[in-house]
């Protein structure tokens, strides 16, 4: 059994010192809980706001050195977005970064789906690749917001994963989606999904409500075992995903090899339609 610790932040617009202050304070509570993972919503110090010229070089960023040190510090793994970007690159990318109480920090995933809705992919680059992270024992992959919509991603990595973290800042307007993808998302996939959204309202004055998630494999949407304000702490475990799959084993029937072809087939009968 893991404790997991998700804090739904009210980011205060593009002032990194006083959100870096609240997630000190989550982090430390998290700490003093037995948590060993604690996850923060998209551009933790920020919010969204690709549009505005926040992105930090990643050889020398102020949000990495921060949650490095305080992964440390307070000896706990911590989940947590940023706008980063290569010395060489024009645009940055919005990242999914993992801070070890190893004291190793680093950016491991790109968002792979830009929200265009809101011309985010005029501002960022898109990721590429999936990726899994072996943290406290947990296999977990990654995904950041608008990613949640596109369910070939999960349908790729789920086999390898006890567990698939989205960090979020995803409106009020749109919550019904946010609450059906997560749970659908856990039930196709045998997994836990744990969704991590913001609150408050930002700076383009967009809403956000309490809607962080932890849902089980079999799509039960989990009750905190202890929540102090925005933070909440859940107890996670790698062989209930294990069990779940043993006993209803749906995951192991997909046809991936058939499914590439399917598509493959129809992208060229839609090219000829065209």
């Amino acid at each position: 059994m893991t404790k997991i610790a998700i804090s739904s932040l009210d980011q205060a617009w593009l002032d990194k010192k006083r959100n870096l202050k609240f997630c000190k304070h989550h982090t430390a509570l998290s700490s003093s809980e037995g948590c060993s993972i604690i996850i923060f919503p998209e551009m933790t110090l920020t919010g969204f706001a690709p549009e505005e010229d926040i992105a930090e070089n990643i050889a020398d960023s102020y949000t990495l050195k921060s949650f490095r040190n305080l992964a440390l510090n307070q000896d706990i793994n911590i989940i947590f977005g940023a706008s980063l970007r290569q010395s060489n690159e024009s645009l940055p990318s919005n990242m999914l970064c993992l801070a070890r109480t190893s004291a190793v920090v680093e950016p491991i995933y790109s968002k792979i789906h830009p929200f265009s809705y809101s011309k985010e992919n005029n501002y960022t680059n898109n990721g590429n690749n999936i990726e899994i992270q072996n943290i406290s024992g947990l296999n977990i992959g990654f995904a950041i917001c608008y990613d949640l919509r596109f369910p070939e991603i999960f349908s790729i990595m789920s086999k390898s994963c006890d567990i698939i973290v989205i960090i979020a800042n995803w409106p009020s307007q749109r919550i019904s989606h946010w609450r059906t993808l997560l749970t659908a998302r856990a039930i196709e996939n045998q997994c836990y999904f744990i969704g991590v959204n913001r609150v408050g309202i930002d700076g383009n004055g967009v809403e956000y409500e309490n809607s962080s998630m932890v849902v089980s494999p079999s799509g039960s949407v989990l009750s905190p075992d202890f929540s102090a304000g925005l933070l909440e702490v859940y107890d996670v475990d790698a062989k209930i995903v294990k069990d779940y799959r043993k006993n209803f084993p749906t995951i192991q029937d997909k046809r991936s090899d058939l499914y590439i072809q399917l598509y493959k087939i129809l992208l060229k009968q839609y090219n000829n339609i065209k």
